[in-house]
């Protein structure tokens, strides 16, 4: 007479295996049963087994699975202000890393990830260094070239003006600036609000090898878009505001919104 099969929960195995990340081995050890029970039970339920790159993952690393506004919003994000790359060439891992002086900009990070990979953060006085590491679904953060097609036009707009945008009081009147070295996103991005109908001043304001007032030189053609026309820049943070998802930012637009709005029931400007 054969020995008396041991029955064993597919649902608590792949939870045990792939949610608790025990190996086979404590598996048995938990169940009082063998490593061998514990592979052939995987082997009948079709349970994957993990790479040996997954094997060795210290955090588990979930997959994407966000909308096409935020997978939108994540690459202007990006494309701005985040640094992504794999070990080698074969890593499952992708790295993301962002340096910033700016607490908004850390929590920011953490928002966009924590579901995703563990967030590491380290600090050196006032700068701050987030990372995290993510599954190979994230391999469209690792091209740096610009792809305007199957966006979320506003989405990837707001991710974009997060990491270089620039809302402010200047003189006494609210204005809107963007400053970067990528003139194909640029480019786009005033098109896009043209063709919304927000008027936009778009020009290059540093040539490659020119000086800065400080006596640095441009290492690349420096671009910028303004919007500096109050009822245009109010219809710009109308549009736009539902996708910030950076409290400075959000706080910044607030002020300029209301130094419209007092500056049209003075008067001083049309109502739009």
């Amino acid at each position: 007479m054969g020995r008396k099969r041991i029955e064993i929960d597919e649902k608590n195995l792949k939870k045990l295996y792939w949610d608790k990340r025990l190996s086979p081995y404590q598996i048995g050890k938990l169940l009082n049963c063998s490593f061998s029970t514990i592979t052939n039970r995987m082997k009948e339920c079709a349970i994957p087994f993990r790479t040996p790159a997954q094997a060795r993952m210290k955090y588990v690393k979930n997959d994407f699975n966000g909308t096409l506004e935020e997978k939108s919003y994540i690459l202007g994000f990006r494309l701005g202000d985040l640094n992504c790359y794999k070990r080698s060439e074969n890593s499952e891992t992708i790295v993301v890393r962002c340096h910033t002086t700016d607490t908004d900009q850390v929590k920011l990070f953490d928002k966009l990830f924590k579901k995703y990979g563990k967030i590491t953060i380290s600090q050196n006085r006032n700068h701050y260094y987030s990372t995290t590491y993510l599954n190979s679904s994230f391999e469209f953060l690792l091209t740096k070239k610009f792809r305007p097609n199957n966006l979320h036009n506003l989405s990837f707009m707001a991710g974009y003006v997060d990491a270089e945008g620039n809302f402010q009081i200047n003189q006494g009147r609210a204005r809107f600036k963007l400053d970067s070295y990528d003139y194909p996103i640029l480019n786009w991005m005033s098109h896009i609000l043209n063709t919304l109908g927000i008027e936009n001043k778009f020009q290059r304001i540093g040539k490659k090898g020119g000086k800065r007032s400080n006596g640095t030189v441009f290492n690349q053609d420096l671009w910028r878009i303004t919007i500096n026309k109050a009822p245009v820049l109010k219809n710009f943070i109308k549009m736009i505001l539902p996708y910030i998802k950076h409290q400075k930012y959000k706080r910044n637009m607030k002020i300029c919104f209301e130094n419209i709005m007092a500056r049209e029931e003075k008067g001083t400007i049309k109502c739009s």
